[in-house]
């Protein structure tokens, strides 16, 4: 039964005098799902060009294990925006 409401086009329910859009409120929440991906995304973006200048720029004066750490998620965040290196 919710699945038919949440799916359907009205999607509306209606128990004693409380009545509910579920198709509408389905819909914004994969909206809202959908908004916070990709600001996540951009974020993942952001971190990584971050992560990338610096070790460009002050890679050296790191020791080598925090290149080793900062080079790990240079590349989990590539694999996570689908910018992998070939």
């Amino acid at each position: 039964l919710v699945d038919r409401l949440i799916n359907s086009e009205s999607g509306k329910a209606k128990i004693g005098p409380i009545e509910v859009e579920l198709g509408k409120l389905a819909e914004q929440g994969q909206q809202a799902v959908s908004q916070l991906n990709r600001i996540n995304y951009l974020m993942a973006e952001s971190r990584l060009l971050e992560l990338e200048i610096t070790e460009g720029n002050f890679g050296p004066v790191f020791s080598n294990e925090q290149r080793e750490r900062m080079k790990h998620q240079i590349d989990e965040l590539k694999k996570l925006t689908g910018q992998e290196r070939s």
